[in-house]
């Protein structure tokens, strides 16, 4: 016999959740995993989006905040289709990061691979790491 932590708070979300899509018509969110890069002259951002068509997403920066949007189908297998386990999300997802002041929003490039989205600011010329000439004075 297994014994498991039992998680009332966990029980009450499905139940929000179900009872949410039922009676509410809402339309369930999820969040996407990123990974968020910050190099000397860039900041990369990756989030992953299996199984989802670049035409799906949506990637935006508005007031210093990028967000990558979209939505999934739910699959219909029929009305005879019992799962026995399902944990893919379906419905809206997004996820958005503030963008420091040190990134050029107006250059970023976006790309998508293998189900991952790629997006890439780089830093704005005044933000860059400059090196400075020490003069010497003749004394």
């Amino acid at each position: 016999m297994i014994l498991r932590h039992w998680d009332p708070f966990t029980e009450l979300n499905r139940v929000d959740d179900a009872f949410g899509r039922i009676w509410r018509g809402r339309v369930s969110t999820y969040s996407l995993p990123v990974d968020v890069l910050r190099g000397e002259d860039e900041m990369v951002i990756r989030a992953s989006v299996p199984g989802i068509a670049p035409e799906d997403i949506e990637v935006t920066v508005d007031q210093g905040v990028l967000t990558i949007a979209g939505s999934t189908e739910t699959e219909r297998d029929g009305e005879a289709s019992d799962y026995l386990l399902r944990e893919r999300s379906a419905g809206r997802f997004s996820r958005s990061v503030r963008l420091p002041a040190s990134v050029d929003a107006d250059k970023a490039e976006t790309s998508y691979e293998r189900g991952v989205v790629t997006v890439s600011l780089p830093k704005s010329e005044a933000a860059r790491k400059k090196r400075l000439e020490i003069k010497v004075s003749a004394n």
